[in-house]
C-alpha cells in the first residue's frame, strides 16, 4: 500500500521527474501566452488524476479537463482542449511522432481523449476552473481524489 502524500509533495515529484517543464513563469507558445497559473493548474491535474506526461495520458488528461471542470471558465480552455486534440490527430494522420518516438493511429488518439472525457463526466462536484492552487497544495491527495470521485492512474504517487 502506498503512503498518502500531499498535493504539494506529488507536484514536487512531478517536477523532479520533468525538470525541463516551465515552472513559476508564463510560457510563450508562438503568439500565445499561457499564464503560469494555468500551467500550474494543468500540472496539478496531472498529479491528482495520476496521468503521466506520455501522449496517451496527456490526451486522457486533456479530455478529462474538458468535462471535469466547471462550465464557468475561460473560453481559452475549450480552445486549448479541442485545439490540442486536432493538432495531435493531424500528426497521427500523417504518421508523425507525437512527444516520443511512438507513432499513434488517429483512432488511438481519439480513444485516449474520449476515455479521459468519460472519466471527467464522473467527477462530482465539478472542479472549479478558477481554483487557487494555494488553497489545495497542502491537502492530502487521497482526500482530494475522494472529494471529487477521481480514479487515480498512479503515475505520481510514491
Amino acid at each position: 500500500m502506498t503512503r498518502s502524500q500531499t498535493l504539494r509533495q506529488g507536484l514536487e515529484r512531478y517536477y523532479t521527474q520533468n525538470p525541463d517543464f516551465v515552472r513559476d513563469r508564463d510560457l510563450q507558445v508562438g503568439w500565445i501566452n499561457v499564464p503560469w497559473r494555468d500551467l500550474q493548474r494543468h500540472d496539478i491535474m496531472h498529479v491528482v488524476t495520476g496521468y503521466s506526461t506520455a501522449i496517451d495520458d496527456e490526451m486522457r488528461l486533456i479530455g478529462f479537463l474538458l468535462t471535469a471542470l466547471t462550465r464557468r471558465r475561460p473560453w481559452t480552455y475549450y480552445l486549448q482542449s479541442l485545439g490540442v486534440l486536432v493538432e495531435v490527430l493531424w500528426r497521427a494522420c500523417w504518421h508523425q511522432t507525437i512527444g516520443s518516438a511512438t507513432v499513434y493511429r488517429p483512432d488511438e488518439i481519439l480513444r485516449f481523449y474520449i476515455t479521459g472525457a468519460r472519466q471527467g463526466l464522473t467527477v462530482r462536484p465539478a472542479i472549479d476552473a478558477y481554483i487557487d492552487p494555494k488553497t489545495v497544495l497542502d491537502q492530502d491527495l487521497d482526500i482530494l481524489r475522494q472529494q471529487y470521485g477521481i480514479a487515480n492512474a498512479g503515475a505520481w504517487d510514491v
